[in-house]
C-alpha cells in the first residue's frame, strides 16, 4: 500500500533528511518552512484540508503557481523562490523513490522546473577599522557585553560562520587552535590569536564551563542563537555608528564579519587557495568573490594596465586554406 501524502512528509523530516542525508538542523529548519507554506498554499487551492491532502496535489502546475505566490504575494526575490524549490524538489526525490509509478510523470516534470537566474550581490565587508569601531562600542562591563566582545572578535578571528562559532564548545579550542564544525559535516582547524585564546579561556574559567557545554549563551543559560547573536551585533553597530559615519545605514549582520575576514586576508597577498581552506569553503571558486568585491584590487589592476607598454603587434600569419574552407561551410 502506497504511503499517504503526510506519511510520506513526516519520513521525510523525521528519517531521510537527518537520518539518510545527514542533512544539518538549519537546512532542515529551511526546508520545514517551505512546506509550512506550501500546504497551506494547496490547501487553499484545492480547497481540501491540509491533513487531507494527496500527493497528487503535489503538481507541476501547482508547484509553478506556488512559485508565483512567493514572488507576487509574499514578495520574495528569485533567490528565496530558488531556494524554496530546492526543498520541493528534495522531497520529490524521495517521494518517488518511496510511492507508486502514477507519481513518475508528475515528478519528472517538478524535477525539470528550472531556477530563475538572479543577480549575485556584491559582498560586504568591513575595514578593520571598522571592525575595531564595534568592538570599542561594546560594554564590557557587563556579562553581556563580555560575551558579544568575545564572540565578535572570535568571528573575525577565525572567519567562522555564525553557526559554527555557536556550536564552541570549550573542548574544541587547544593550542591556540579551535576546531570548527562547519556546513555538510566539514570540520577543519583554525588559528587563533593569542589574545582571542586567552580570552576564550579565561570566559570558560569564570562561568565555570564543562568542556562539553557551549560557550556562548543568553543570560538564562540556553543557547544564544543566530538572531540574538544578529541582534547584539546590531546593537554594537549603531552605537559605534555615532564616532564611525561609515557604519551609518549599513546593513550589518554576523556574515559580513566572515567577509571581512576574507577581505583582510586577501589584502594581505594570501592565496585564494589558502582563504578557501581558512573559511572552509568547498570549491576555490567560491572565494573569487572577494576579489570582485575589492575596488582597491580593481584600481591596482587598472594603474598596472595604464603603466604596462603595450605589447608590440605581430605580423599576421598567412591565411589558412583549410580554416577558409571550414569557414565557407
Amino acid at each position: 500500500m502506497t504511503d499517504s501524502f503526510p506519511d510520506l512528509l513526516q519520513r521525510f523530516f523525521a528519517d531521510y533528511l537527518p537520518r539518510q542525508r545527514s542533512f544539518s538542523a538549519h537546512t532542515i529548519c529551511a526546508y520545514r518552512d517551505t512546506f509550512r507554506l506550501l500546504l497551506p498554499f494547496l490547501s487553499t487551492r484545492l480547497r481540501k484540508p491540509i491533513d487531507q491532502l494527496a500527493l497528487a496535489a503535489l503538481s507541476p502546475e501547482a508547484i509553478l503557481a506556488f512559485l508565483d505566490h512567493l514572488e507576487v504575494v509574499r514578495q520574495n526575490k528569485a533567490r528565496t523562490r530558488n531556494h524554496r524549490l530546492a526543498a520541493i524538489r528534495s522531497f520529490t526525490r524521495f517521494a518517488l523513490n518511496e510511492t507508486a509509478p502514477d507519481f513518475l510523470v508528475a515528478a519528472q516534470r517538478i524535477l525539470t522546473i528550472p531556477e530563475k537566474r538572479c543577480p549575485k550581490p556584491l559582498l560586504g565587508f568591513l575595514t578593520r577599522e571598522e571592525i575595531d569601531a564595534i568592538l570599542a562600542a561594546i560594554d564590557e562591563a557587563t556579562w553581556s557585553g563580555r560575551r558579544d566582545h568575545l564572540l565578535f572578535t572570535l568571528l573575525y578571528n577565525t572567519g567562522a560562520r555564525i553557526s559554527e562559532a555557536l556550536q564552541m564548545r570549550p573542548r574544541d579550542v587547544q593550542d591556540r587552535a579551535v576546531r570548527l564544525h562547519g556546513k555538510g559535516r566539514k570540520e577543519r582547524v583554525v588559528p587563533l590569536w593569542l589574545r582571542t585564546a586567552r580570552r576564550i579561556g579565561q570566559w570558560c574559567q569564570v562561568n565555570a564551563l564543562r568542556s562539553d557545554q557551549l560557550i556562548f549563551a543568553n543570560q538564562r543559560g540556553a543557547p544564544l542563537t543566530r538572531q540574538g547573536a544578529s541582534f547584539r551585533l546590531a546593537l554594537a553597530v549603531r552605537k559605534a555608528a555615532q564616532n564611525c559615519p561609515a557604519l551609518r545605514d549599513r546593513k550589518i549582520g554576523p556574515h559580513s564579519i566572515r567577509h571581512s575576514t576574507a577581505m583582510a586576508l586577501l589584502q594581505a597577498g594570501l592565496s585564494l587557495e589558502v582563504i578557501a581552506l581558512y573559511l572552509g569553503h568547498e570549491q576555490p571558486s567560491t572565494t573569487h568573490g572577494y576579489i570582485e568585491a575589492d575596488l582597491k584590487m580593481k584600481a591596482d589592476c587598472l594603474r598596472r594596465l595604464v603603466e604596462t607598454p603595450a605589447p608590440k603587434r605581430r605580423l599576421a600569419e598567412p591565411p589558412s586554406h583549410v580554416l577558409a574552407f571550414l569557414e565557407a561551410l
